[in-house]
This record gives C-alpha cells, structure tokens and sequence, in this order.
C-alpha cells in the first residue's frame, strides 16, 4: 500500500525562506544566499517524508513566490512590459513580474480558489510568444535524484493554467484563453521529455478547475490537451490531480476517461460526493486512485480509524494495489510543524496535526492498510479524538443555546435605510461626501516595539497604556488637521484584525509558530477556533471611548466581523462552520451594543473575508450567502436607529483597485468620486483610502488623505454651484 503528499509549505518551519527572500529584496544578501536557504529547505522537506516512508513524494512544489507564476516563467509568457529578452528566467524578470520594480508594476495577484493563499495572474494573449524559459522543474527533480529521493514532479496542468489566466493589457476580455492550448503544450511537451530523460517514472499534473462548474467547451479542452500529450507521455505514470471541491459528475467522466492518464486524486475530505461516484459510478479498471483523506487545509489531527473504514471500502472497488493514500490537497496551506509549539496547550495540542504531522499521518494510514497498523499509535489518536469530543472546555451550553434561539428571525433592523440615514445626519451633521478612513494608521517600528515589549512583560500596563494613548493623540490630532469628518483611533493597540479579537473570545487558540504562506513573503498566523465562542469583556470600547474624548468630531468604533474572523482562522470541524459563524456574530453583537452605549455614533464592522468564503460551486452559493449575511446582520439588529453601521470589502473581487504605495493627486481622486456619482446617489458616498494604512509610511498617507480631502471639498464645491 502507497503513501503520497500533494505538495508541502515552502517557508520552513521558522519561515526561514520568508526573512532569505526579504534579505534578497532589501540587497542585503546575495542570490547565492538565497538560493542556499533553498537548497536546504527542499533536501530537509524531501528527507523528511523518504524517512516518514512516504512512496510518492513531491517535487517542484517549491517556490520562491508562487507556482503559478513558476508555470508562467517556465512557458515564457513574460509581459512585454518587463524587457525580457530571452534565455533562462533569472530572480531581476521573476521578481519584477510578482513585485513591479521601479519603473513597472506588477502582474495581478488574486485568490487561489477558496483559499488564503494569492496567486500571480498569468496575462495573455494572441500575440504571446511561449518558450521553454525556465527548468526548474527538471532541476529540482535532478537535486532530489542526487539526494537519492526519487520524486514526483508537479506541474501546474495545461488547461488550468489557461483557465485562471487573464487576456494581457490591451486584449479584447473575452478572448478565449484557451485558444492558446495549442501554443503551450509543445512547452510542455519539451519538459515532460526533459523530466523522462533524467529518470522520472511518474508526473504529477494538478487541475484542480476541474472542481469548479465547467461548460463542454471547456471540459473538451482537458480532453484534447492530454490526447496531445500522450505520445511524450507514453512509458510514464501520470497522476492527474483535483482538490478543493467534489468533482462534478460531467468532470469526473471527462477525467476518468483520459487514455494518457494511469492516476487520479481526489479531495475526500471537501468533496464527500466524489466519493459516492467512485463506488457508485465505477472507476477505470487498472487505474490508481489516490486518496485524499488526510485534511490539508485545516490542522486538526485525522481520525484516523474514520479515514482507514474509508479507505477499506475504496479499496474494495480500486483494488488492494492501485489504492493509494494521500492529502486531500497540497499541505501548504496548513501549519508546518507541531514541535515548534512549545507553549500551547497540551491538550489542544494533542488535537492537531500540522503538515510534517500529517505526513506521519499519512504514512499509518498507508501501513495500516498494508497489514501493518501501528497499533499504538491508533490507540493515542483515538483517545486524543475522545479527549476532544468530550472536553468541557470545546462546549459551552449557554453558547449552544443563544445561537440555536436565532432560528426564526432575519435580524434586519426595524426601521429602513433611509429612515435610518435621515436620523443619523440630523445626530451627526456630517457635509456631504463625508471623509474618513478604513481604520488603521501606520504601525511603525517604535509601536511594534511598545507592544513587543509589553507582550513580554518588559513594560508595565501603566507604561503600555500611556506610550498607546499618545499614538492615538498623534493620529487624532493628525486627521484633524487634514480636516477628515469621521476619524477612526488608528488601531495602535492591534497586532492583527483577526488575532486581536480571538485573543479576547474565548474558544481561541494561538500558536507561536503556525504561520500558512498568503503570498511571496507574507505569511498569516490564524488563529485556532477550537469551541464555543463567546466574549467575556469589552475588548474594543476603552481605546474608543478614548478617542473619542480627544476630539468633537465623531470617533468611528473598528471590529471585525464574524465571516471575516471565521474565515481567517483555522475553523473547528465537528459542528457546520455557520454554527460557528452565528456563535462569533453573537460575541460581536455585545461588542456593538457597548460601543454604542460609551457614545459612539459610527461603527465599522470589516467583513474583508466575506467573498472568500464563498463555495466553488454555483449551486453552493445562496446557502452560503445566506448565513454569512445573516451572521452580519446579527451583530448590529437592535442598535439605535442613530447609530451609523459601516462595512469594508477589501481584498474582495473589485480587481480594479489596488493597493499600491502611489500617492494619487486631488483631480484623480475627484475624478473617480464624479464616476461614483454617475451611479450612486450622494447622500450614500463616502470618500476613504481602499484599504486600512497600517503597512504604508506617514510619508505616503499624510499627502494622499490631503488630496483625498481636497478632492471630496472640491466636489461638492462643483455640486453646491450646479444647485
């Protein structure tokens, strides 16, 4: 019996490629450094799952920024804006496409499917000229083979790439991408001759579109594109894998029925119905089936005698031999590696399973199934299960009971919206295009400093408060200044949007060393929702009512909401995740109520994460939607009618807005604002920055919100003469 990983993180266990890459960027280190971290990064992960006993171990997983971009550089689809020339893509032409430099931007980045993780869009058109620009695939599987770890190379499939590409700058949007196909595949053909030349007996295409909703068109493509490579494929083991989603039945037909393709791989954990069409609806005899029954998206250990009675009953309809066992999809988008986390919890801890886990997990399934269970390590899984199960600390009945009792009622407010609005401009008295902004400030290196030393205990409350008081002083009198109408606190005291309230619910966990890639460099330590959420405190209204005293303008309150908290956490998986969702809605809706009775007038509650929630699958949509609005609607139904609700999408799929360090002028501003009013009426428009200041420098914010100001006054110069 078999074992394979889809893929593994790539910034170590203590992010030790995130801090090479951003020595590299700051020139302070060579591309020999960096190239060095990586080295030993790729042969430790490859070490680690030969010695776990893992049959089927990936390479070209690895990358320095994103795999998708790897697939770009590797087919040569360079933009023109980038100068490149010819030959192998070096770290100057890769780095620019993922960064911008000086004098162009970059390629756009968006959601990896329903994932945190953020991908480099290829841009394309008829007139790209594809090369085969870039070998890593075939040198990482060399280093490997040097190394004496026969790996599996992983290409980003052909008909993938195609379908999560966009038409380049200039092309018509509905240029059909998959025109190309047949511009690529002789690319790919050259590597996959290179790969067999250097010994690879097996190759690894991931197309995980085939879970979302594809049309024939676009199913015929996955047809045509592997009926085109079978003569290169021919002498090879050819794993197509899926993740993410069920597979549709059209799909599965379509998949299963390439000639060129000896395996398949399916998420059985997200896709609970592909497992019904395997049984039900046969499967090709003589094919593998690889199995994706280990979560690679959440870090909850496996129950593992759940996963081998699945495992059994595939068995009986693949075959003993062409069963093979596997993540659900890549393990990067779990934590790297439990023994880091040498202060949490020991009873959470015996709970969960990061990636180098998961391998461990992976390979006692596979043994298990072979005859060779470890009996003892069955035992101590199960009883971590029952321990979890049966713990007083995950359930909380008050909870259970408040979150059941909002069955019946859509939570809408009362009166409607512009009831509302006519009540809350006479409290308010706010001009028309009123200003303000998203709610963060920058966090310099002395406030990160302050509440460093504080966490540590080097500082006393009293210290911490006072140095936290004076930043908010600072950011009060700075908005004022620039003559904003609605000022927010700044958020000095907050390390993360999403960190800062779980540390005050209970039902949260935190780790020291649980960071997951969001992209490049950047990593997200989520937090870990493992029961009944609830808020003993306030955990905002001090700092706000703080602020507030500071000035006679009104102080807006900042909170995340419940989708947005959900969604950027790892999520306890023994009750629906809505459970959950109305459970935190309702710990945020007493944060409201008291925000509003200290005297704030306007609040805020984020809901970044909303769309990203959203399921794969068309048919999933409304059902979805349904409880993520009701979750937000939850948290502010029985306020005042006075009282002013805002909301903030960033990071949603408006892709025309970019967060980027430019400083636009007061006639670009105003421009855009004269857009707005084409299809928005005026007393709705508000004029903010698109996203919180907290990673731009003074230098940028306080000339931008000038002309943000200057541009809102200029505009209702121009309506008030137009009256």
């Amino acid at each position: 019996m078999a074992s394979h990983i889809v893929g593994y993180p790539r910034m170590g266990p203590k992010r030790e490629l995130k801090f090479a890459l951003e020595s590299f960027w700051d020139g302070k280190s060579t591309a020999e450094d960096l190239e060095k971290v990586a080295t030993d990064l790729r042969a430790s992960i490859w070490k680690q799952m030969a010695d776990a006993g893992i049959k089927y171990i990936p390479s070209n997983t690895f990358s320095y920024y994103d795999q998708v971009l790897d697939t770009t550089a590797m087919l040569g689809a360079v933009p023109e804006r980038y100068s490149w020339t010819g030959g192998e893509i070096g770290f100057d032409t890769y780095f620019s496409m993922a960064r911008g430099n000086a004098t162009v931007p970059a390629m756009e980045m968006t959601k990896w499917f329903d994932t945190n993780y953020h991908f480099i869009v290829p841009e394309l058109g008829p007139n790209t000229k594809f090369s085969y620009a870039s070998h890593k695939a075939v040198n990482e599987y060399k280093e490997a083979k040097a190394l004496g770890v026969d790996t599996v190379p992983v290409l980003v499939g052909p008909v993938s790439y195609l379908l999560l590409s966009k038409p380049a700058k200039g092309v018509e949007k509905g240029f059909p991408l998959l025109s190309l196909l047949s511009s690529i595949l002789p690319v790919y053909k050259e590597v996959i001759a290179e790969l067999k030349a250097a010994g690879a007996s097996w190759i690894q295409f991931d197309e995980p579109t085939l879970v979302l909703d594809l049309d024939s068109d676009k199913l015929a493509a996955f047809s045509a594109a592997y009926a085109e490579l079978e003569s290169v494929l021919s002498g090879l083991n050819v794993l197509v894998e899926t993740y993410f989603a069920d597979v549709p039945a059209e799909s599965y037909k379509t998949l299963t029925s390439l000639s060129s393709v000896t395996a398949y791989g399916f998420d059985l954990v997200r896709g609970t119905q592909t497992l019904g069409l395997v049984t039900s609806a046969g499967f090709p005899a003589g094919k593998y089936l690889f199995a994706g029954v280990v979560d690679g998206r959440n870090i909850w250990a496996d129950d593992l005698a759940t996963s081998l009675s699945t495992l059994q009953s595939l068995e009986a309809v693949v075959g003993k031999d062409k069963l093979v066992v596997s993540t659900s999809c890549s393990l990067m988008h779990t934590a790297v590696d439990l023994v880091n986390e040498t202060k949490l919890d020991s009873e959470i801890k015996s709970w969960l399973a990061f990636a180098a886990q998961k391998v461990v997990e992976v390979d006692a399934l596979a043994k298990a199934l072979a005859g060779q269970k470890d009996e003892a390590y069955f035992a101590a899984n199960a009883a971590a299960q029952a321990s979890r199960k049966s713990s007083p600390r995950v359930t909380n009945e008050e909870v259970q009971k408040a979150a059941a009792a909002l069955k019946g009622s859509d939570h809408r407010r009362g009166t409607n919206v512009s009831a509302r609005l006519d009540a809350q401009q006479k409290k308010l008295n706010l001009p028309i295009l009123p200003t303000t902004t998203i709610g963060s400030f920058p966090q310099t290196v002395e406030l990160r400093r302050v509440r460093r030393e504080y966490k540590a205990k080097k500082i006393s409350e009293e210290e911490y408060v006072t140095a936290i008081k004076e930043e908010i002083n600072k950011v009060v009198k700075l908005q004022e200044e620039l003559d904003i109408d609605v000022l927010v606190h700044g958020e000095p005291e907050r390390n993360d949007m999403v960190e800062y309230f779980g540390e005050q619910l209970s039902g949260f966990a935190f780790t020291a060393n649980g960071w997951v890639q969001s992209y490049g460099s950047r990593c997200v330590k989520p937090p870990i929702i493992y029961g009944d959420v609830s808020r003993p405190n306030p955990m905002t209204v001090f700092w706000s009512k703080t602020a507030q005293s500071m000035t006679s303008r009104p102080m807006k309150g900042m909170l995340t909401g419940p989708v947005t908290i959900l969604n950027w956490s790892f999520v306890r998986n023994d009750q629906p995740r809505f459970e959950t969702c109305y459970q935190i809605a309702l710990a945020i809706k007493k944060e409201v109520e008291d925000l509003e009775a200290g005297g704030i007038q306007v609040i805020q509650i984020d809901e970044a994460a909303l769309r990203e929630g959203l399921p794969l699958r068309k048919a999933e949509h409304a059902f979805y939607l349904d409880w993520a609005v009701h979750s937000f609607r939850i948290t502010n139904c029985e306020i005042q009618d006075t009282t002013q609700i805002h909301t903030h999408m960033c990071y949603s799929n408006f892709n025309d807005i970019i967060h980027s360090p430019r400083i636009p002028s007061a006639e670009e501003i105003a421009d855009r604002i004269d857009k707005m009013l084409a299809v928005l009426d005026t007393n709705i428009l508000w004029v903010n920055p698109d996203c919180g200041l907290k990673t731009r420098k003074y230098t940028e914010v306080k000339p931008a919100l000038t002309n943000m100001v200057s541009a809102a006054k200029l505009i209702r110069t121009q309506l008030a003469s137009a009256k």
